[in-house]
């Protein structure tokens, strides 16, 4: 996928799930289970 394609969204953080995921309510009310990918799973293991 490029860069291009991303999709973005605003939310906040309702719960922290098992292996780096987290419960996540958007702007729009909807309620997601999010996952954190790459780098960005090794910068969070690091404040756990």
């Amino acid at each position: 996928m490029s860069k291009d394609d991303l999709i973005q969204f605003t939310g906040t953080v309702l719960e922290l799930l098992p292996n780096a995921t987290f419960r996540v309510k958007l702007e729009n009310d909807h309620v997601i289970i999010a996952h954190t990918s790459g780098r960005m799973r090794k910068i969070v293991s690091e404040y756990y």
